[in-house]
């Protein structure tokens, strides 16, 4: 079993390095699935978003507040299973199937554990609602579109580490059909949770948060069908059951996993935190900036899709021993992004009316999002890059080092450099003064991240 043809794979060439001369197809094989069903993924918070402001403006800012508090949880939550994609490639690379099998299924103890706390939290969100500040009837809306989007947790977090397993092996299409699927559930169900019809009274906000859950509990029961009777799967399933919890299989899972988690809460939470803190400027300012934090988080679904596919290709590479092929997957990764950064940029600073436009037809929203476009544009470029050495270094197992640069950085001089610059000010920025001090700290983190990526490269035997 254990020497048996991986899943999705071609058995004479799963270890060897055929895309040596060929690096840029291997990376968009990996990585175009993962781009669209990213994109996939970004146009449910879209469909929220265009959604909740066609209801009106008080719908709007409790979703962009309620789902900011929702992201900064999940993706710290999420992150820490995404230690599963870097350990199972290079189980995939030395054709260990065995293993990865091992590994994914002690990553769904992990993910029940992480839901249990994410659903108290969301559940009972006090914390949340005190930072905000927002006027009462803001904070009702707010308070039960977190309740409604509590109950999809669960799903989402375990149909997440089927998402990491199928990156690991080279089968990302599985996922990206899945979640084509869920988005075109959302829609329709959106727009009766949100605005009513056939018996049911129009929810608002509290709409989105459960045609959230509806559409993660789905995707989670079609991701364990595909589990048990997909035969690309079988090399990975040793038990009819779900084995014992392994120490030694989870302490490597959580070693992997928890600094990816705690850079990924910082990174959102030192973006998504904005929302929050500037929703006591009133309605127009969340708004705007819900719009354009939209527009920069579609655009990060390419870097993000390319970085993911980065990672798979080298830690597969190293896995089999070939750390040449590794360092060239990197290179092309970098290279890849940098170029589909500008061309975002470009069309983003081009088609700026029309993108925003396409939000809201308030005047004063649309002033607050068009002042912030020049630093969405900026913030992306380096984006693009400091994402690409963040995820590559966790093909070297490379993954606290990030998470101090990132708390340093985004959360010392982004966010609160944020807060000096867009509150506390004479006047204050608002959402202009948080977009500058975080361009600003996700450069210097780049700097930081690039120059450890070269040194981890450097230092590892080149075969």
């Amino acid at each position: 079993m254990q020497n048996s043809p991986a899943p999705g794979s071609k058995p004479d060439n799963s270890t060897d390095s055929p895309d040596d001369n060929r690096p840029y197809r291997a990376l968009f094989r990996q990585a175009w699935p993962v781009m669209v069903g990213q994109m996939a993924v970004m146009a449910n918070g879209i469909v929220d978003s265009v959604m909740a402001g066609r209801a009106d403006a008080r719908t709007l800012a409790a979703v962009a507040v309620g789902n900011a508090a929702y992201i900064s949880l999940y993706v710290g939550l999420m992150g820490i299973l995404l230690g599963l994609t870097p350990l199972a490639s290079r189980a995939f690379g030395a054709k260990d199937h065995r293993h990865i099998g091992e590994l994914a299924a002690q990553s769904l103890y992990i993910a029940a554990a992480l839901a249990a706390l994410g659903c108290t939290a969301l559940l009972l969100p006090d914390p949340i609602l005190a930072l905000a500040e927002a006027p009462p009837a803001l904070e009702a809306d707010i308070r039960s579109y977190l309740q409604a989007i509590a109950f999809g947790l669960p799903a989402a977090l375990c149909f997440r580490v089927f998402h990491a397993l199928n990156q690991a092996i080279s089968t990302p299409a599985v996922v990206m059909r899945i979640q084509i699927l869920m988005l075109g559930v959302k829609i329709p169900l959106n727009a009766w949770l949100i605005w009513g019809g056939f018996g049911m009274p129009a929810l608002g906000a509290a709409g989105c948060g459960w045609s959230t859950t509806c559409i993660m509990w789905m995707g989670c029961l079609i991701s364990a069908a595909l589990w048990f009777t997909n035969p690309r799967y079988r090399p990975l399933r040793q038990n009819r059951g779900l084995r014992a919890p392994q120490p030694r299989l989870l302490k490597a899972l959580l070693a992997m996993g928890l600094p990816i988690g705690g850079a990924y809460l910082i990174e959102v939470t030192a973006f998504t935190m904005v929302a929050i803190l500037i929703a006591r400027f009133g309605e127009a300012v969340v708004a705007g900036h819900q719009i354009v934090a939209n527009l920069t988080a579609t655009a990060y679904m390419l870097p993000l899709s390319l970085a993911n596919a980065t990672t798979v290709l080298a830690a597969q590479h190293l896995g089999a021993g070939h750390s040449r092929a590794a360092r060239s997957a990197v290179l092309t990764g970098l290279k890849t992004a940098a170029g589909c950064a500008l061309l975002v940029v470009l069309l983003y600073g081009s088609a700026r009316h029309l993108l925003v436009g396409a939000y809201t037809s308030d005047a004063e929203t649309a002033a607050q999002a068009l002042a912030l476009i020049p630093w969405i544009l900026a913030y992306h470029l380096i984006d693009a890059v400091q994402t690409l050495c963040t995820f590559a270094l966790r093909a070297w197992g490379v993954s606290t080092a990030p998470m101090v640069v990132y708390a340093v950085c985004l959360w010392g001089l982004g966010l609160g450099g944020g807060v000096v610059l867009g509150i506390q000010a004479k006047p204050p920025l608002m959402a202009e003064g948080f977009w500058m001090a975080a361009t600003a700290s996700l450069l210097l983190a780049g700097l930081i991240l690039a120059s450890l990526l070269w040194v981890r490269m450097q230092r590892h035997p080149v075969r």
